[in-house]
């Protein structure tokens, strides 16, 4: 069996340099008191190390997609944690049902505004379609 190292080597560091990202977000949101989760902040900072250039979104890519097609097994904890507080669901379960059904509507709402304001600015401005796509960064491209 050929197992291809070089491969899984770049995904393992892939996904250890976004943990790193993660793990630098919680020490922000500790030490500033910030009222966003560490994941967040986390994230908010790789953000903003992509679109300055330092680091090339290609560089994350496989470790990204290893993720996404593990992501059910992400899903356990949160899953035992509802077992374990299976009391808490069981008395509140209008509530919980109520603002999920709410909270989906706004999704759904807001997202729909969005696509119809994007669709109409796109259409007021044909020559204009590279403002509203996604471009990683210019030193990406060279």
């Amino acid at each position: 069996m050929d197992i291809p190292l070089k491969k899984y080597t770049g995904i393992v560091l892939q996904v250890l340099l976004m943990y790193g990202f993660y793990w630098i977000g919680n020490l922000i949101q500790a030490l500033l008191h910030l009222p966003l989760t560490g994941s967040i902040v986390g994230m908010l900072l790789l953000f903003i190390v992509i679109q300055l250039g330092w680091i090339r979104i290609s560089w994350g890519e496989e470790g990204s997609s290893w993720l996404q097609s593990n992501l059910q097994l992400l899903f356990i904890p949160p899953t035992v944690g509802i077992i374990n507080h299976f009391d808490f669901f069981r008395a509140n379960t209008l509530l919980l049902v109520l603002g999920l059904i709410v909270s989906t509507l706004i999704t759904c709402l807001l997202s729909a505004k969005i696509s119809e304001w994007l669709m109409a600015w796109r259409s007021t401005h044909p020559g204009k379609k590279e403002a509203i796509s996604c471009s990683h960064s210019s030193s990406e491209s060279e």
